[in-house]
């Protein structure tokens, strides 16, 4: 983690303050120079290749022509970029600041891992910021007369005397359930950068570029399925030496479907044959009442203890997190992250994870969150996309697959492939005519006050950024990849970044690695749905490395089927401080606290397989709470 601090002005902030901020966590690590009105804080381990260790590297890393590079992150291909750059230096902060000054902008095209880095330009009086693309650490941006200044976490800015003020805004844009990647930042006068953003300020202004893009990657075409196979297992087999090299222990998360599974079976490839791989598998708590919508399977363990039977290196940890809520470890999040995400009521089970994971040693975590969205996308934009190719065979045979849908394949036909085929405005006028009720995330998910005056703007944002925000699929790749793009951190690693310094543990998605997710992303859509099986592509890496029954298993896991047990203990509680938090003005200005506390004064005697109903019990009150805490966090106001 960094934080940096050029003072255009002297005395525009308190530098020292804002290390010790930074260095909260592990004040024992913090590294800390400054020189001609300038600040370099550096907090190494979360974020940083352990190969490096703390007593390596100056900081800031000096280069001949006098920039000075702050750096924290890791390089997957760091040795290529120093062969073609002359470097013999493993440091990625010289390796970094070189890139800059032979390629510039482009760098972030060449470079390829996830890191946040400054560059100090005293020369030209100028400073560079940049965020790498698909994957990176947070960095947080303020400029203003006296000052520009960034820093991985808001409260490091803060330190600065910057006001904590937060920007409504974002929080409504969490609060109504519709994160996606906007700009803005949860404080006013303090900027989340977005991924791929490079800026260049100056005391007079700024020059802004994001030079990598996504939403352009190219159509995949390869010979035969067996190409695209082998293909997606060698970059993967490469994200995973690339992603643990260097830790002593890794561990993984491990969960009853395909994507963490195939990922732990990858690992156990690469790492010494006499090491064992610890894992750690979220599950409901005992006596939970195992109501289940039949889409869904609730217990991850009857799964994973079959893979662990097949791959006896696999050494499997359950956590049940008993006696726990979603409010537990909230007042430690807020202050770690400065921030409360619509999926920080959600991560309460990872708590657990964490812990295990560290008393056992592990030193990394990897996880495969993006899993669903490259190797195991479910391709059910096929439904649409092989109509607008007259694919008709095709679109009869995926449909015909739909196995939990009931209705005959004709009616499937007009309503999943027809009518989402028509455009937006002709698709909307039959949905009214036939009174077809539109999907509304935020109605069922959401807890944003109904009558907060940027709720219209909110939505239109929210419908650009995702092509399937009305239509529950994609209606082709080019839809599909340009939706995933506009999304793929909307504050979420401000988020396990929290859980890292919490815990003191790094964790990496393998699935992120670039290579990887731009070649899953060019890939056609019959990689993915083929004669009605979905994800197909995953089911085949799945061959031999997963018990059948599991490589074959059409529901998925459910990790908060237990809402009601979890929230009934706490309900009453819950709803004295929903009641406490209505006579808040800025909390009620924001959050529906009328419409939580009557669902918590109508709580169901048990627990629900409609979706929607149980949906508004696990994300909705959740998140409502936990964000009229995080204003009261800020505010000062908290009991």
């Amino acid at each position: 983690m960094l934080a940096f601090l050029r003072e255009w002005r002297e005395g525009s902030g308190n530098a020292e303050r804002m290390a010790t901020s930074l260095a909260l966590h592990a004040p024992g690590k913090l590294r800390f120079a400054q020189r001609d009105g300038a600040a370099f804080a550096l907090v190494p381990g979360i974020w940083g290749n352990p190969a490096l260790t703390p007593g390596k590297g100056a900081v800031p890393a000096l280069l001949p022509s006098g920039d000075r590079v702050l750096f924290t992150g890791w390089f997957d291909n760091l040795p290529e970029v120093a062969r073609q750059l002359g470097l013999t230096s493993p440091d990625p902060a010289v390796v970094y600041g070189h890139a800059v000054e032979r390629w510039g902008d482009e760098t972030e095209c060449r470079v390829i891992g996830a890191y946040a880095a400054v560059i100090d330009r005293p020369r030209l009086g100028e400073v560079r910021l940049a965020r790498s693309p698909i994957t990176a650490p947070p960095l947080h941006y303020h400029r203003s007369a006296g000052m520009v200044a960034a820093a991985c976490v808001p409260r490091a800015l803060i330190a600065l005397g910057i006001p904590a003020e937060l920007d409504e805004d974002r929080v409504a844009m969490h609060l109504h359930a519709m994160p996606s990647d906007r700009p803005g930042g949860w404080y006013k006068g303090i900027e989340a950068l977005q991924l791929g953003m490079v800026v260049n300020v100056t005391r007079d202004g700024e020059r802004r570029s994001r030079p990598y893009s996504l939403e352009s990657v190219p159509e995949v075409r390869l010979g035969s399925d067996r190409e695209y196979q082998e293909a997606a297992e060698a970059l993967l087999d490469e994200a995973v030496d690339r992603t643990i090299a260097g830790y002593r222990q890794p561990g993984t998360f491990l969960s009853g479907g395909l994507d963490s599974s195939i990922v732990a079976s990858h690992m156990l490839d690469r790492m010494p044959a006499e090491k064992k791989l610890p894992t750690f598998t979220f599950l409901p708590e005992e006596g939970w009442g195992n109501e289940v919508n039949p889409v869904f399977f609730p217990d991850e363990r009857p799964y994973v203890e079959a893979f662990a039977a097949m791959h006896p290196r696999i050494e499997a940890q359950f956590v049940d997190n008993a006696g726990k809520g979603f409010e537990d470890g909230l007042d430690e999040l807020f202050l770690l992250s400065g921030m409360a995400p619509a999926s920080l009521p959600l991560i309460y089970p990872y708590h657990g994870m964490f812990a295990a994971a560290r008393s056992r040693g592990c030193d990394l975590l990897v996880g495969a969150g993006m899993g669903n969205t490259t190797f195991s996308n479910d391709g059910m934009r096929g439904y649409v996309e092989y109509l607008h190719q007259f694919r008709l065979r095709d679109v009869w045979r995926a449909l015909s697959g739909r196995w939990h849908d009931d209705r005959p394949v004709w009616r499937q036909f007009v309503s999943l492939s027809l009518i989402r085929a028509l455009p937006e405005p002709l698709w909307r006028a039959w949905c009214r005519l036939r009174r077809i009720p539109l999907p509304d995330a935020g109605a069922v998910a959401g807890a944003l006050n109904p009558g907060w005056l940027g709720l219209a703007d909110l939505e239109r944002a929210a419908r650009a950024a995702a092509a399937s925000f009305d239509r529950p699929f994609y209606r082709s790749r080019e839809d599909e990849v340009a939706s995933m793009a506009r999304q793929m951190d909307a504050d979420a690693f401000d988020l396990m970044q929290g859980l890292q310094q919490r815990f003191g543990i790094a964790y990496r998605d393998v699935t992120r690695y670039r290579p990887f997710v731009e070649f899953c992303w060019g890939l056609p859509t019959d990689q993915f749905l083929r004669g009605g099986e979905t994800r197909w592509l995953a089911r085949r890496m799945g061959e031999g490395r997963l018990p059948e029954a599991m490589r074959t298993e059409q529901r998925r896991g459910f990790q908060h089927q237990d809402w009601h047990l979890r929230i009934g203990r706490r309900r009453e509680a819950l709803l004295a401080e929903l009641k406490s938090m209505r006579e808040n003005p800025k909390v009620a200005r924001l959050v529906d606290c009328d419409r939580l506390i009557g669902l918590l004064e109508n709580f169901p005697e048990s627990s629900t397989t409609d979706l929607d109903l149980a949906y508004q019990y696990m994300i909705a009150v959740p998140n409502g709470v936990a964000m009229g805490r995080f204003i009261r966090f800020v505010e000062g106001t908290n009991v």
